[in-house]
């Protein structure tokens, strides 16, 4: 199937495209009929552990409700669980599993099972490219690979409690693997060559639901975020600032909001250039990830103006992220003999607005307090300054 198939989606991933409507139905029908033809003769396929019917009576309907969830703006955990769920449905078989690379692209990690121990699970890493176990030789030779009996086969590491055979399965799309798809069963040789082939047709739909999920989590993370320093984008900002806000209302927790920009930083891109401007805004981006905790959001708002969200910080700890924030900031040496300094507006929520606008807008102005004093420092709302001016 996946030598039909391929022309299909190679013509939207060589675009860099989403995978079309079109697209998708056209891989279907033609895995439709891969399937179909697997049972010309009438054959009745032999079924997994629980199936109570032939294996390719409801191939092609099963082939047809995939692609109809292809068509959905599925996230990636719902593709992989519909993957697993119809699995079970058309070869009722009770264990399986989808495995994918980490992000480094080192090692394959269990990210959606069926049957498992939670404990294997958790632990299980595979070399990706490697021979450790079924799933780790599958990702270095591309090719599916059968253990009809788990006891006398050299690559088995056991998953799962009672398994007595293997059918692990690469998950390829235009000659990548992106995954497995693992697939195991309690009797011993339970997986007949009809069975795989379907198995191996089912997964080329399989692995088209994962890029298009892959896809399309890569295109909204781009949408949301600043393409220069990596913060998050304006919109995301605000997006985050609304939902964090909602949050302490609901359960009554403090939330500070920091406002800070570059000090005379038209100068650095006058003097120095619009690079060296750019290397500048990126070491403060950077500056604000290593100052900040996970569960803070720093974002690019606009130009050299910057944004960052404290969830369950109070004003008089915020101030103490903000001293430190100037401290590191002024530290960096860039190129050219760069040196940077911050101004700091802060507020906090309740007592200096009660909605994103509200805080928003005294954060930014107790920015401009210390701006206008000469920057270098930063300003809370509704108290006086602090941190030295920056020298002239």
């Amino acid at each position: 199937m996946y030598r039909f198939a391929q022309p299909v989606f190679r013509r939207a991933k060589g675009k860099g495209l989403p995978l079309s409507n079109s697209d998708v139905i056209s891989a279907a029908v033609l895995g439709g009929v891969v399937v179909v033809a697997l049972d010309r003769q009438g054959r009745d396929v032999p079924t997994g552990d629980m199936a109570p019917e032939p294996v390719t009576q409801q191939a092609f309907t099963a082939l047809v409700n995939v692609a109809k969830q292809l068509l959905k703006p599925l996230d990636l955990a719902s593709v992989l669980d519909e993957i697993l769920t119809q699995v079970q449905r058309l070869f009722g078989y009770t264990i399986c599993a989808v495995l994918l690379p980490t992000s480094d692209g080192r090692h394959l990690y269990i990210a959606a099972h069926r049957g498992y121990d939670p404990d294997v699970v958790s632990r299980a890493r595979f070399p990706f490219g490697g021979h450790q176990g079924i799933v780790g030789r599958v990702s270095a030779t591309g090719q599916s690979y059968y253990a009809p009996d788990v006891s006398a086969d050299p690559y088995y590491i056991p998953g799962a409690p009672g398994v007595r055979s293997e059918f692990a399965v690469p998950l390829v799309l235009d000659g990548q693997v992106l995954g497995i798809l693992d697939v195991e069963s309690h009797e011993l040789d339970a997986f007949p060559r009809e069975v795989q082939e379907v198995i191996e047709a089912f997964a080329v739909l399989a692995a088209l639901a994962i890029y298009r999920a892959q896809r399309h989590e890569e295109l909204q993370q781009l949408a949301l975020t600043d393409g220069l320093t990596g913060l998050a984008n304006n919109r995301a900002f605000w997006e985050n600032l609304h939902r964090e806000l909602a949050r302490a209302q609901r359960f009554a927790q403090p939330l500070s909001l920091m406002v800070l920009e570059i000090d005379n930083f038209k100068r650095v891109n006058d003097v120095y250039g619009h690079l060296r401007g750019d290397d500048a805004l990126r070491a403060v981006a950077r500056t604000i990830n290593v100052s900040c905790r996970a569960m803070d959001i720093g974002a690019r708002v606009g130009g050299d103006e910057f944004a960052v969200i404290l969830p369950q910080t109070t004003k008089a700890e915020a101030v103490s992220v903000a001293q430190r924030l100037c401290s590191q900031v002024e530290a960096l040496r860039l190129r050219d003999d760069i040196r940077l300094t911050i101004s700091i507006g802060l507020a906090a929520y309740p007592e200096d607005g009660t909605s994103p606008n509200a805080l928003f807008a005294a954060a930014d102005y107790a920015m401009y307090r210390i701006k206008y004093q000469g920057g270098g420092g930063y300003c809370v709302a509704g108290a006086a300054c602090g941190g030295a001016p920056a020298s002239p």
